[in-house]
């Protein structure tokens, strides 16, 4: 935090410099306001063996902010970020805690919660824009994993580059985050959710009764593994310049963590007149200094392979197939599963919930479909299963999971700009011996 308002301090004095120089009263009056109203209501049912355990919850809020009007090209924003629960219950009659009432929508310990998640300066000159301060980020192995009330948000300094044909070049270095509500489905710092996107949250050990601290800015290596690092340097380069071909690239240096690699190829052709798209994903996970064996016990090593085909037979109808493996490494952390802290999940096979195909030893499969039946409504359908073998390292024993879930989404006509949805997943053997029903009903209206 003290990076940021020193950074912020001195950014504002040649804010305040170079607006004063033009017009600073007009890039007020003339800023945007936006921001996004959210309702998301919740239902999960586990089996019977663990019914007691059955919760949900109906929130609303969202965001809500403003940015300026760009003076040669310096821009300022700031944005609100808020959930509140409707008719809370967080105790029971005898004063014990609601464990019914789904935490995913809210902030530590079921709490309504409102803070600023984003507060950045924004310069553009020609085909280069940087980016400071808190800020919404969306990168293959960093991101705001918007699956619930309020997204993962950061702080860092992002640059962008288009001057080389083709090409996009991205540089960049975070030393905080804030956790989102999502991160609240797990316990901090445990083997399931280092795997799954979340890692220790500030704790620096493995804690049943530790709670993600929603929308509390701190640094990226405590959030990953309770230790204070120097942050997360991002590298990128995404090339178009070959007739179909795009590739990306991301090196992500997690300084006292990790170094881990990221590269894409999507290749789309026509088969006859059915439109094709053909990708490939590779991760590489390698360990720098001693945090992680720290908590551990072992350093990091991991690496996962995936392929998806995508194909277009007809009018709306998308058909797509998707496969992934990992390695396994008993003399590395998790056995040789990929550690995932930062709310990254990139993984061509990834259930609604279920997130296994990071976990050690695991080949993991993925169909699906999607269709327009009416102009704005689109219908999902997709099933995953995971075949975790005996290697893997996340739960007591290991057991193959399967996830069957669809997606209907409505943009509506009658009023512009609103988007309602309903989910159903239904997860078996999640975690090994639990199954559960889970629905959702979403309405984002964004301005």
């Amino acid at each position: 935090m003290k990076k940021f308002l020193a950074t912020s301090a001195f950014m504002a004095v040649s804010f305040n410099s170079v607006m004063a120089a033009s017009d600073l009263e007009s890039a007020f009056k003339e800023s945007k306001v936006m921001g996004q109203f959210r309702a998301f209501y919740i239902n999960r049912d586990y089996n019977q063996a663990h019914s007691k355990s059955d919760r949900s919850a109906f929130a609303i809020g969202g965001k809500f902010g403003f940015e300026t009007a760009a003076v040669n090209g310096l821009k300022f924003g700031i944005m609100a970020y808020s959930t509140n629960a409707i008719n809370p219950n967080r105790y029971n009659d005898d004063g014990t805690p609601n464990t019914h009432m789904d935490p995913t929508l809210f902030g530590k310990d079921r709490k309504r919660v409102t803070y600023i998640g984003q507060l950045y300066l924004n310069y553009s000159y020609k085909n280069t824009n940087i980016k400071v301060g808190r800020q919404e980020i969306n990168t293959p192995m960093v991101g705001m994993d918007d699956a619930r009330m309020l997204p993962n948000l950061f702080e860092g300094a992002i640059l962008t580059n288009k001057d080389l044909n083709k090409t996009t070049l991205i540089v960049g270095h975070l030393w905080s985050m804030a956790y989102g509500t999502f991160a609240n489905s797990y316990g901090a710092c445990t083997k399931l959710a280092l795997q799954a996107g979340y890692g220790c949250g500030g704790y620096t050990t493995a804690q049943s009764v530790a709670k993600y601290d929603t929308g509390n800015f701190m640094n990226m290596g405590k959030q990953a593994t309770g230790e204070n690092t120097p942050g997360v340097t991002v590298l990128a380069v995404m090339y178009d310049g070959i007739p179909n071909l795009k590739l990306q690239a991301w090196d992500y240096v997690a300084w006292d963590i990790a170094n881990i690699l990221y590269l894409q190829g999507d290749y789309t052709t026509k088969l006859g007149e059915v439109k094709t798209t053909l990708s490939a994903q590779y991760i590489n996970e390698t360990n720098i200094g001693d945090n992680v064996k720290k908590r551990l016990g072992k350093d990091v090593g991991a690496n996962l392979f995936g392929l998806r085909l995508s194909v277009s037979p007809v009018g709306s109808v998308n058909i797509y197939a998707a496969y992934s493996i990992t390695d396994s490494d008993k003399d590395k952390a998790l056995n040789g599963g990929l550690i995932t802290p930062w709310g990254g999940t990139p993984g061509f096979v990834q259930g609604t919930v279920t997130r296994l195909g990071y976990v050690a030893d695991t080949s993991a499969y993925k169909i699906g479909f999607n269709v327009e039946p009416l102009k704005g409504l689109n219908l999902h359908i997709a099933y995953s299963y995971f075949d975790v073998g005996s290697k893997a390292d996340y739960a007591a024993k290991t057991k193959d999971a399967k996830e069957y879930n669809w997606d209907l989404t409505w943009k509506c006509r009658v009023v512009k700009n609103l988007e309602l949805r309903a989910r159903g997943i239904y997860a078996r053997d999640f975690i090994p011996g639990q199954n559960f029903d889970e629905y959702r009903l979403i309405a984002n209206y964004n301005f």
